[in-house]
């Protein structure tokens, strides 16, 4: 996800110059989608951010993102029955769905 500058729109009153570059039409909807992706609505802020070298993460999709919650709640309570001594066995197709779905968004 883009970092958040303070006072964007003195940033972008002061944006003067311009920097023409010529990209294939390949190219042009990769950059688009990594700017998406990353959270930006424009691929020139995106660009600008690269350049001065932010570290750009993408944004985690909606999905994922609720995936991930019932994850963690599936997990923190498979960890209560272990620190309270007791059989989690019954969890363990829980624990084998959460590292597919883990693993298919890491490959």
């Amino acid at each position: 996800m883009k970092s958040e500058k303070p006072d964007e729109n003195t940033a972008e009153a002061a944006r003067t110059l311009r920097i023409d570059v010529r990209v294939s039409p390949d190219e042009k909807k990769e950059l688009q989608e990594k700017a998406k992706a990353a959270g930006y609505k424009k691929v020139s802020a995106y660009l600008r951010d690269v350049g001065r070298g932010v570290e750009i993460k993408e944004s985690v999709p909606p999905e994922l993102r609720r995936q991930l919650v019932g994850i963690g709640t599936n997990l923190n309570q498979i960890a209560r029955l272990a620190q309270a001594g007791k059989s989690f066995s019954n969890h363990e197709a829980q624990l084998l769905e959460a590292l597919t779905v883990i693993r298919s968004y890491l490959l």
